[in-house]
């Protein structure tokens, strides 16, 4: 199953912050971020069915830690 996820920030600078930390994490390597809306990332990953996957749970760690929020 293919997940979708946009966090909003304050600014430009933390967004990228973000994107990057989610980019070199390894716990997140099958997330993919992509900036947009230049204050805006959209993270998308794919989960197996049956299984509880713990990557939106990291993500919106991280996203809280740079001031952001799931708008999407």
């Amino acid at each position: 199953m293919n997940l979708s996820v946009v966090y909003g920030f304050d600014d430009a600078q933390r967004a990228n912050r973000f994107l990057n930390d989610v980019n070199v994490n390894p716990e997140l390597d099958l997330a993919k971020a992509k900036l947009f809306d230049r204050d805006k990332v959209r993270i998308e990953y794919k989960i197996e069915s049956g299984t509880y996957d713990y990557t939106l749970s990291k993500l919106d760690d991280l996203a809280r830690y740079y001031g952001g929020t799931e708008v999407e």
